[in-house]
């Protein structure tokens, strides 16, 4: 199947994330922009796929810096694991992740290959540790990846700068305003060029 289909990978819209202050102050602002970008992805006959991170009580899925911190979140079933409230998910289809990669572990990589997805348009949080560790590794499976810059947050706003000039710069990853998202979708933008900053 050709792999020229778009979808829209909303990463970690999710209660445990923004039970983190920073990110609490930016879900007003955020949170309509990624229901904007699912009705985008939706007109433009994209998928959407909704990644969720989740942790097993019995720790064989936490990370070695959660172990060190004897501290588990985001248990199945909670509250903390579940989507934001207003959160647009109706038809989207779901990835449970443990890393902050959400190909590390997952099914995602065949689901995009399987739905004939080739580019990949991420939003969600956070900017610094999961959008970019997901947009590095989707470089390294050769998927083209943009970045819904205006949909993102980051509660390390330092660290988010910078891991999107690396994306932009040295794997040429575009970072799009709110408004040039549908195009991109819709495979009227120009995946790899960058665009406006």
């Amino acid at each position: 199947m050709p792999q020229d289909r778009a979808a829209l990978v909303v990463v970690d819209m999710q209660n445990s994330f923004f039970e983190d202050p920073v990110l609490e102050e930016q879900r007003e602002w955020l949170l309509p922009r990624v229901n904007d970008l699912v009705a985008a992805a939706r007109d433009a006959g994209a998928d959407v796929v909704l990644v969720r991170t989740e942790h097993a009580r019995d720790r064989s899925t936490w990370t070695l810096s959660m172990r060190r911190d004897d501290q588990g979140f985001a248990f199945p079933g909670t509250e903390q694991a579940a989507p934001l409230d207003g959160l647009d998910t109706q038809g989207a289809l779901e990835v449970v992740k443990t890393r902050d990669s959400a190909f590390v572990r997952t099914d995602l990589e065949d689901l995009l290959r399987e739905r004939g997805v080739g580019r990949i348009l991420l939003c969600g949080v956070s900017t610094h540790s999961c959008i970019a560790q997901t947009a590095t590794h989707g470089f390294a499976l050769d998927l083209d990846v943009a970045i819904a810059r205006e949909a993102c947050a980051s509660e390390n706003f330092e660290l988010a700068e910078a891991l999107l000039a690396f994306l932009r710069d040295e794997v040429r990853q575009p970072l799009l305003h709110q408004d040039e998202c549908a195009d991109w979708l819709s495979g009227r933008g120009t995946p790899g060029s960058g665009g406006p900053r």
